[in-house]
């Protein structure tokens, strides 16, 4: 006889926890129920015969043959929907089936597989983790089997792409897998939605407001009307419809008209992969010969084509994965979150082409048409990694994927939604484009197939996207074309006697630069290899664009009427003719002092600056080839302060021992931009008259002359008090000392931070820091720059106003100082200080003691000294 369908109530929940005691406790812990007493109840499968109103799911036991799994001993989880919900579902679902008779045997596996959990659950204990953690759970595995529904793809439904092309003439198409992993069930749990602060304004729109309150239960989008129907082999779980197989994101975005646009772009990005073990399984199930293929979107660990070909681009995840991970590989990662999709509709898509994307219209003719590298930006810029962290009252969480800033999507966005088994799709009636398509590297993007592929590499590779993508800054982008990357001279070769050209180019099987290197001399016109060396190695590629990079990048508008402009990287680039296409030219300093320019082709405006394309040209603007020391050596104008410099400490030829240059570099430099001002040959000449600055050969004459035994012939500052036993080395080191910082400290306020320049952006007024310190306040002695398109004038400490020498070849001389890391295999740029050099017409001053005799100074020193003996 059987015993009365008994139904537990929710506030009868903790008798029966009570009751099962402490092994029941321990097996919940492990997702697994065991040891059930008789006084349990029937199976799921008596319980559901007692209750009289599930036919329909008894039959699919039955014809699936579960009756025996479900009516003995066990652990199972059953979501069932009655009969009258069945009568609902046949009269209207997507699979075209109108009564049972018409399912078929993997539509049935579908119904009754993906309802089923091979654990037992109370719904309070299905948003527990492996790990023990409430409220963590949103997604686990059913019973159900990837090859419970396997299909078909026909030739017209295929996308329209070459890596579908070798199957289009197959008439009767492929078997192919969605995915070859199982669909998770996707449940949203009060626990859950706790713990994630989803509200009850979320759950409205996760499900088209049909709830509205946290404290309902969801599963596969059916709301559990009745929960925790105690039976001996496990739960059932009462759901208001029919609850079939949650589609990944892919195939729900792949279902809706409204949506059909975006799966055309989806679909671009994937192919059908042959997988070997699913067609051996496939044949022993269902006695086939068919190969069986799995779809896949280029991502992740997928980045070659079924041909093994490096694919040009790639989406941020597989929305076509049903079990998506986005932060580990374990279990529990699958189970507490999920990926989501804002899909724009058709509409959407139209006015954006129409209008904000006309740009894209105006290049490419059609969406077909637009490149896959272009594409992926928009679509990517739709896809979120993380469900959770992203649900409509933390929409401001989606942001762009370059500059991390948020797209403005609002609730009002959303018109329908989709929980999916893999994450969620979102419809949305608006196009929320990437920072990509409106920003200075726009161009370099959408003309990377055509010439600019190089550049575009070095931009997405080296992390440029992000700064260039930033709408808070207006920028002026030089964009080469791959035309003019193939006569790079490489600064590390620069004060050498044989230069180093570097030859870019795109590598079309591994999708990376490259560079084929040669020796050439700069100074001829054209720039021509004269000797093959290695190739370039990826470390010398990346290092070498990256230092261009920075250097064509101008933060501010390079039309605003000056002539030269400061990089990102600090260096000098002259502007003429600026905003004229075809005869505007740029020019580095290495173009300055060859006297050339680099043309502008064509200027794009965009959001946040302007693109500058030099098409036509076959060079580069490039950074100053001369080292200060190398500006100063080779002018007269400038030699006396060049012999102050040269035999002083702040020249080195190596920097903590394994940085070198290619002949020497100022030490006090660090990764910045300065300027030197070198008084002229006559004013120094003056002071050093006036006998208030040494010179080195001052410094030289302190010395004694000794004869080959080591006698004193000739002590002109009496360092041995007249007997040359008395010969004081100590006193002697000691006054070179103060000679030779009287000299440093001289030359150390002769040099500023922050390159400035006549004809660049103007100063009136600014002080900036020296590298001579104030040993009262601890602080560096400043001067004061006043500067515009004609003129520039420096004041001192003193009071002193020193003007530029605004004469041929004395001023505005561009220089840069490159460390070259030779510990490496080959050689790197470590590190680079850019500076302009200047003419001016006296000393600068930062103290009344620098006019004291310095000779007086001296001869103090020595009687001080020989008064402590």
């Amino acid at each position: 006889m059987k015993k009365p369908r008994k139904k537990i109530a929710a506030s009868a929940m903790p008798a029966v926890l009570l009751l099962a005691g402490a092994s029941f406790l321990s097996s919940c812990e492990k997702d697994i129920l065991t040891g059930q007493p008789e006084w349990l109840g029937n199976s799921i499968y008596e319980r559901l015969q007692d209750e009289g109103n599930y036919s329909v799911t008894l039959r699919l036991i039955e014809d699936l043959g579960q009756k025996d799994v479900l009516s003995q001993t066990g652990s199972k989880t059953l979501f069932v929907a009655d009969d009258n919900a069945y009568n609902t579902f046949f009269g209207n679902n997507t699979w075209g089936v109108t009564k049972y008779e018409d399912l078929t045997t993997a539509q049935k596996k579908l119904l009754l597989n993906s309802a089923m959990i091979n654990n037992a659950y109370l719904v309070e204990l299905l948003s527990r983790t492996n790990g023990n953690m409430d409220g963590k759970c949103m997604r686990r595995e059913t019973a159900v089997s990837v090859y419970d529904s396997v299909g078909r793809i026909y030739p017209d439904e295929m996308p329209n792409t070459t890596f579908w092309q070798k199957h289009k003439g197959k008439t009767k198409g492929i078997v192919l897998l969605r995915d070859n992993s199982a669909k998770p069930m996707i449940h949203f749990l009060p626990a859950y939605m706790q713990l994630n602060k989803i509200t009850d304004g979320d759950l409205q729109i996760l499900t088209n407001g049909v709830s509205s309150s946290t404290a309902d239960a969801w599963v596969n989008g059916k709301k559990i009307i009745e929960r925790d129907i105690v039976c001996k082999n496990g739960y059932i779980h009462k759901v208001d419809g029919v609850m079939t197989s949650a589609d990944n994101m892919a195939e729900i975005i792949g279902s809706d008209p409204r949506m059909s646009q975006f799966s055309l772009m989806l679909n671009r990005f994937c192919a059908p992969f042959y997988d070997e073990t699913a067609t051996a399984d496939y044949a022993r199930l269902y006695n086939s010969t068919d190969s069986v293929f799995v779809l896949r979107y280029f991502s992740g660990d997928q980045t070659t084509d079924p041909d093994g070909n490096v694919v040009d681009s790639e989406l941020l995840f597989d929305p076509g994965w049903n079990r998506y991970l986005y932060s580990s590989d374990n279990e529990d990662a699958m189970k507490s979150d999920a990926g989501a999709i804002l899909v724009p509709t058709n509409e959407a898509l139209d006015d954006y082409w129409n209008n904000a994307g006309r740009v894209l219209q105006d290049m490419y003719k059609s969406w077909e048409n637009v490149p896959l590298n272009v594409l992926s930006k928009l679509v990517n810029n739709n896809l979120v990694n993380s469900f959770s962290e992203t649900v409509p009252s933390k929409f401001k969480n989606i942001v762009d994927n370059t500059t991390k800033v948020s797209l403005g999507i609002e609730p009002g966005n959303v018109v329908n939604c989709y929980m999916g088994c893999n994450g969620v799709v979102y419809l949305i009636n608006k196009v929320f484009a990437p920072a990509d398509y409106s920003s200075v590297s726009f161009p370099a993007l959408v003309n990377e197939h055509l010439s600019m592929g190089v550049i575009y590499w070095a931009i997405s590779k080296l992390d440029f996207e992000p700064y260039l993508n930033s709408m808070d800054s207006y920028y002026s982008f030089f964009i080469p074309t791959d035309n003019s990357m193939v006569t790079y001279i490489d600064p590390c070769s620069y004060g050498s006697s044989q230069q180093v050209m570097y030859q870019f180019y795109k590598d079309k099987d591994t999708k990376t630069v490259k560079a084929h290197r040669f020796t050439c001399n700069m100074n001829d016109t054209p720039i021509r290899p004269t000797g093959q060396l290695d190739d370039a190695t990826d470390d010398q590629v990346k290092n070498r664009l990256t230092d261009l990079l920075d250097n064509l990048i101008v933060v501010g508008n390079v039309e605003d009427g000056h002539t030269y402009y400061k990089t990102k990287g600090g260096s000098m680039l002259k502007v003429a003719n600026a905003g004229m296409e075809g005869t505007m030219t740029v020019s580095g300093g290495l173009q300055i002092q060859q006297n050339t320019g680099v043309l502008v082709d064509t200027i794009y405006n965009e959001q946040n600056g302007k693109s500058y394309i030099m098409r036509t040209s076959n060079s580069v603007p490039m950074s100053s080839p001369k080292s200060v020391y190398a500006t100063l050596k080779d002018n007269p104008e400038y030699s006396t302060f060049f012999s102050l410099l040269n035999s002083s400490k702040l020249l080195v030829e190596k920097l903590s021992g394994k940085y070198t240059c290619a002949d020497k570099n100022i030490s006090l430099f660090d990764v910045y931009n300065y300027t030197v001002y070198a008084p002229t040959n006559e004013s120094l000449a003056q002071l050093h008259d006036a006998g208030v600055l040494p010179l080195w050969s001052d410094y030289a004459e302190l010395m004694p002359v000794l004869d080959d035994d080591g006698n004193i012939i000739s002590d002109p500052w009496n360092f041995s008090d007249g007997d040359p036993k008395n010969y004081d080395r100590q006193l002697l080191r000691e006054v070179q000392t103060y000679v030779s910082d009287r000299i440093n400290d001289f030359l150390r306020y002769h040099i500023q931070d922050n390159s400035v320049m006549i004809g660049a952006s103007p100063s009136d007024n600014v002080k900036y820091e020296t590298f001579k310190i104030n040993p009262s306040t601890k602080r560096f002695y400043s001067v004061t720059v006043t500067a515009d398109d004609n003129s520039m004038r420096i004041v001192d400490q003193m009071g002193n106003t020193r003007n530029v020498v605004k004469a041929e070849g004395q001023y505005n001389n561009l220089c840069r100082d490159v460390w070259i890391d030779a510990s490496k295999s080959a050689d790197l740029i470590y590190n680079s200080s850019d500076a302009v050099v200047h003419s001016i017409d006296g000393a600068l001053l930062y103290g009344a003691e620098q006019m004291t005799q310095w000779r007086d100074e001296v001869k103090s020193i020595i009687e001080k000294g020989k008064n402590k003996k």
